[in-house]
């Protein structure tokens, strides 16, 4: 099994079990800037999870039929390029 890990910063709303990124909220919602721990496992036969960590939230993840496609959730969500992921 194949980990990638990112780190990046970014605003997050809700509780520490219920939680949305900012860019899914309406502007007149209050937020928190963190730092957000994310990580890609997996490989070709299991498939990819993207597990996001807000810190002080529960983790989070999504499921994904390739590597590429967890990258690029990631960067469609929190801006987390290729060249960001380390092993």
């Amino acid at each position: 099994m194949k980990s990638l890990f990112a780190t990046t910063r970014a605003r997050v709303l809700g509780t520490a079990d219920a939680w949305r990124f900012s860019t899914q909220t309406r502007d007149c919602e209050a937020f928190q800037e963190c730092k957000v721990e994310l990580e890609i496992q997996g490989d070709d036969e299991s498939r990819y999870l993207l597990i996001f960590s807000p810190e002080g939230y529960f983790s989070a993840d999504t499921w994904h039929e390739s590597l590429d496609a967890a990258q690029e959730e990631a960067e469609r969500v929190l801006g987390v390029t290729r060249t960001d992921w380390t092993e």
